[in-house]
């Protein structure tokens, strides 16, 4: 599932790290990333990973760079999805579960794809990771049928889920302890600076459409499929960045060494949240923006002015909620985001109002960066070795029910109405409210444990 966040998308990537970025905030994201790489001490610095000054500076730039050109590719291709399912190729928001069921076999399967692309070192994983996403974005200009859409989806699919757990580790590689969430929340910010970039480009474009031939209908076909092979070609810049991330020797021997799948009692509680979290979302990417399309007949231009409000909000919280986690520690806010879930889910199934509903969109969309906190708690009880194949296997967790929940969601919006699929979707978010309760005591178990 994507997380622009997703950010992607998204989900979710020693003893001492990178200092974090300073509180200043800075009007774009060249210099965001100038501020972060310049805090960085050169006593911190000499320590962290066996990397010099210079090369932390160089990767988090690079790791930044790469992140903004991601999200610029994901934030493209995902925001003309609905439209172009609809208007160009025909679907119907029941066909859009099933699709997004074929989609997310490939997260179910990462920690089996994680356990071969990791022998090439997390940087290199990268960048073969946004090659492949690249390559499947692209493909979705050359579609014209539903049958057509399942290749280029599985193809993307590989690609983007692969990035959303390598994205987390390497910047956590660049953290200083206590600082997690800071640095995180900051390239989440700088992240949003390229979605902000792609929205605005998608609409000034469609607007040009719709002012000049009076409606979208039957001249958006080739803006749409165009902006497919934009963001493919945004991934595939991405890629030739991150291959350049600097790796100490200590890194490289970790790469060769390190388990390639993860999976150990101590770290149940993450998973746990990792699978309810999943469940979540898939009712989410499935069916929220085909209600407001479908059943609330929503432009193209409304959807994508919606999201580059989310992104400008995120792009400025990013790194305040990234140091709200450092500050109060994931519970709390991880039980304040699940909070604000349900509020979404349950005004998505009980709103008739169009205006409500953009304000419930605007805010789940927001609430992908409170999982900041689940990434940063897994950092805090886990091996150095078992980080980015324990993300891995949060994602694949993640996805198991990838193909039920979409599937069954569809069979209550048939049956019952677009409401039912987020009435059941409100059982995870309370199942997912229990479970963060038990964070600071697992926490500290885990602190016991390694004195």
């Amino acid at each position: 599932m994507p997380s622009a966040s997703w950010g992607g998308a998204g989900v979710v990537p020693e003893d001492t790290f990178v200092a974090a970025p300073s509180e200043s905030t800075t009007p774009s994201a060249a210099a965001g990333i100038s501020s972060a790489a310049a805090s960085l001490s050169a006593n911190e610095a000499a320590t962290i990973g066996g990397l010099s000054e210079s090369q932390l500076q160089r990767g988090f730039w690079l790791l930044a760079i790469t992140t903004f050109a991601m999200n610029i590719a994901m934030n493209v291709s995902q925001t003309i999805q609905p439209n172009f399912f609809r208007d160009v190729i025909g679907m119907d928001g029941a066909q859009n579960g099933y699709l997004i069921a074929i989609r997310e076999i490939p997260g179910f399967l990462l920690i089996f794809v994680a356990a071969f692309m990791l022998r090439l070192g997390m940087a290199r994983a990268a960048a073969v990771s946004l090659l492949i996403a690249g390559i499947g974005f692209a493909l979705f200009a050359q579609s014209n049928s539903f049958l057509a859409l399942v290749i280029p989806t599985l193809v993307s699919s590989v690609g983007y889920h692969s990035w959303m757990q390598l994205q987390p580790a390497l910047g956590l590689s660049l953290a200083k302890r206590g600082a997690e969430g800071t640095t995180l929340g900051r390239l989440s910010s700088i992240g949003f600076a390229g979605s902000m970039i792609a929205l605005g480009t998608v609409l000034a474009v469609l607007l040009w459409i719709e002012h000049h031939y009076g409606t979208l209908k039957g001249h958006q076909d080739n803006a749409l499929r165009a902006f497919f092979v934009v963001g493919g070609i945004a991934a595939v810049i991405g890629a030739y960045g991150i291959i350049k991330f600097p790796m100490s020797s200590d890194d490289r021997e970790m790469a060769r060494s390190a388990p390639k799948i993860t999976w150990r009692k101590e770290y149940r509680l993450y998973y746990w949240l990792a699978f309810l979290d999943g469940s979540r979302m898939q009712i989410y990417f499935a069916f929220a923006p085909f209600v407001l399309v479908e059943e609330f007949n929503v432009t193209a231009t409304v959807l994508t002015t919606l999201l580059i409000i989310v992104a400008l909000i995120n792009w400025r919280m990013g790194r305040v909620i990234g140091q709200m986690v450092d500050r109060f520690g994931e519970q709390r806010v991880l039980t304040v985001g699940y909070a604000l879930h349900g509020v979404t889910f349950l005004g998505f199934a009980l709103s008739n109002n169009v205006w409500l509903l953009y304000g419930f969109y605007i805010l789940y969309n927001f609430l992908f960066l409170f999982s900041v906190g689940t990434t940063t708690y897994l950092r805090k009880i886990s091996r150095r070795e078992d980080l980015a194949p324990s993300l891995a296997m949060g994602v694949s967790l993640s996805h198991v029910t990838a193909i039920v929940v979409p599937i069954v969601g569809s069979a209550l919006w048939d049956r019952l109405g677009y409401q039912f699929p987020f009435l059941f979707g409100t059982v995870f978010v309370v199942l997912s409210l229990i479970a963060t309760q038990k964070i600071n005591a697992s926490k500290a178990e885990h602190a016991a444990m390694h004195v």
